[in-house]
């Protein structure tokens, strides 16, 4: 008997550990239980005015656990390179600096794809920020951006991006034909 409730314990604690992010207060948990609702604060905890600290918590909440950022980074030798780190690695490489450079990111257009709990998008972002001369700059690009749905609500597994994207132009069919277009492919 003292065996099968240690077990049953043991099970049970793996099986409430599957992500171990917690939802802090109800507006981020009802921001992760649709899709538009997740990706809109992905952009929302990352983009801010220069002097406004970022929204980390709500940013950290919004990862499965093990999820992964992978950036496209330019490279001399072979064209660019594949850099992997964690949204914590994330979080703490941009504690203070996108504060300091005034940076923020909304998105522009969406192609999503759903498979059952699975949901692939290519959102198309526009950035603003401070260059190193002082003058502020504008960028677009792509986020690949994976998605987990659990049955309740959503977790980002992926993210990829080209850090090179000031110097590739986003082709027309990931613009949108207004600003707000969506085009959305359930499979």
């Amino acid at each position: 008997m003292k065996y099968r409730l240690a077990f049953f314990i043991l099970l049970l604690s793996f099986t409430t550990t599957g992500f171990c992010q917690t939802t802090n207060g109800d507006d981020t948990a009802n921001q992760v239980t649709t899709v538009d609702g997740i990706i809109h604060a992905l952009y929302d905890a990352i983009s801010g005015p220069a002097g406004q600290e970022r929204d980390w918590n709500t940013f950290r909440n919004l990862f499965a656990e093990d999820a992964r950022m992978y950036i496209a980074v330019p490279d001399q030798d072979s064209g660019s390179v594949l850099k992997s780190i964690t949204p914590e690695e994330y979080a703490q490489r941009n504690q203070t600096r996108l504060s300091d450079i005034g940076f923020s990111e909304e998105e522009l257009y969406r192609i999503t794809n759903t498979y059952g709990a699975g949901t692939q998008i290519f959102s198309t972002y526009e950035s603003h920020y401070t260059n190193k001369n002082g003058e502020e700059d504008i960028t677009k690009g792509i986020n690949n951006i994976q998605l987990y749905f659990d049955g309740d609500r959503y977790y980002i597994v992926t993210i990829f991006w080209d850090a090179n994207a000031k110097n590739i132009q986003v082709p027309d069919r990931y613009l949108p034909k207004d600003k707000h277009t969506e085009y959305q492919i359930n499979l």
